[in-house]
């Protein structure tokens, strides 16, 4: 015969067990949000025919981004570096009768063509080939037309722009993109403290970015996740850097840069030098090419196909690439949007990398907090929560605040009971 204690404490764990069973826990509930930006469900994969490091190359982007199989697109290009318009307009059409609207970017997955007569193969996707885009054929040089996408705050190029930036995803070997896209990977949301390296180098016809590098590294408040260095390097002894680490940007101006292989840099990182021919494919002559950054560990290059001189507004502006990046945008929309002239610029690297995406959802007893900078601050928007007896969702009162600088939204919901949230743009 059991004693009085043991039958008291049988009941109380039994009413126990029976109450957990009856009373759930409140969990962390889903939040859907609006459409924001470049993602996996709305970029292109471009597959080169007959060419097995490119099949092999959408196939692993493909997996390890979740691509959908209806994006994945299929190219007949003649195994060239540069291509004639006539043959780039003939596999251009093609693809155009059967990519949707839905399609806002491409990611492109061969070595060559690499060039379409004066554009890259890059900004002739994006815009499709046109000779406007062309410097004129006169001695000198000469700026191309400007992009529309240039420093916008487009979500949707395509829809809104009619262009679709596109972006180069290859290497010398399977091996060297596979590391490629795992860095990209790797970096979403990890926001990551890191520096940017922005040089003047004793090279005086490719540091034309310098004024723009040091006004920047002057003007832009200081950032909790990143520290700007801006490095005149004309009476140092060497004008490159080494040795450095948590590299997230390095932007300088020299026909080979020294050293790239002893930083280290982060996932996501970003980097680029000034030179006529840095995006003549990965060829190890004449000029350094972009490709030898992604080779040292960086996530995204840009580099020339043809000679460019040395406009500044031809290569990426730090001024609008850093602050873009910082604000959540992935890899190929900060890129994109910070060369104003792109159309002789060639595009390489994991164009959905973001490390400095931020969605968080977490409980505070009866609230939920919702923080993001997937959102547009000067767009309104309303919360609906989802009401399980109607099978509806139905509006909700939320606070919103919002951090401009950073794009950050904090949505504050009290006595929140749902499991399912949908945050909507709502009318004016």
């Amino acid at each position: 015969m059991p004693s009085p204690l043991k039958i008291a404490l049988y009941i109380l764990i039994l009413s126990l067990s029976v109450a957990s069973c009856t009373t759930p826990k409140q969990g962390i509930p889903t939040v859907e949000l609006p459409q924001q930006g470049i993602t996996a469900q709305n970029i292109g994969v471009l597959v080169k025919n007959n060419d097995e490091l490119s099949l092999r190359t959408a196939l692993l982007y493909k997996q390890e981004r979740n691509i959908p199989e209806a994006h994945i697109f299929y190219l007949d290009l003649p195994n060239k570096t540069n291509i004639s318009p006539a043959q780039f307009n003939a596999a251009y059409q093609t693809l155009m009768s059967q990519v949707g609207d839905d399609i806002q970017a491409f990611v492109a997955t061969w070595k060559a063509p690499y060039r379409v007569d004066c554009m890259s193969i890059t900004s002739a996707l994006a815009f499709g080939y046109d000779k406007k885009w062309c410097q004129p054929k006169k001695k000198g040089c000469f700026p191309t037309p400007n992009s529309a996408y240039f420093n916008s705050n487009s979500i949707a190029p395509w829809k809104e722009l009619k262009l679709r930036p596109t972006m180069l995803l290859t290497g010398q070997n399977y091996e060297v993109i596979h590391a490629l896209v795992q860095r990209g990977v790797e970096s979403d949301g990890t926001r990551p403290k890191g520096h940017a390296y922005l040089l003047k180098t004793k090279d005086q016809a490719r540091s034309t970015r310098s004024g723009l590098f040091k006004r920047f590294a002057t003007h832009y408040p200081s950032h909790p996740l990143l520290e700007i260095h801006f490095l005149d390097m004309r009476k140092q002894p060497t004008d490159y850097i080494s040795l450095k680490e948590s590299v997230m940007f390095y932007q300088t101006g020299l026909k080979h840069v020294p050293d790239i292989h002893t930083n280290h840099y982060l996932p996501g990182a970003v980097a680029d030098h000034l030179t006529s021919f840095g995006g003549n494919g990965l060829s190890e002559k004449g000029q350094m090419k972009a490709f030898r950054w992604l080779e040292a560990g960086a996530t995204g290059s840009y580099g020339t196909v043809v000679e460019p001189c040395n406009f500044v507004q031809k290569f990426p502006n730090p001024g609008v690439l850093i602050p873009r990046y910082l604000q959540g945008e992935t890899l190929i929309e900060a890129y994109w949007k910070s060369v104003l002239q792109p159309s002789e610029g060639l595009f390489i690297g994991e164009p959905l990398a973001k490390p400095y995406d931020i969605f968080k959802v977490r409980r505070s007893n009866k609230a939920v907090i919702i923080t993001t900078n997937r959102l547009n601050p000067n767009q309104p928007y309303q919360l609906l929560e989802w009401h399980k007896n109607s099978q509806k969702f139905k509006p909700v009162k939320a606070k919103f605040s919002i951090i401009p600088r950073d794009k950050i939204v904090t949505i504050y919901i009290p006595n929140a009971s749902s499991s399912k949230y949908k945050i909507v743009e709502s009318l004016r």
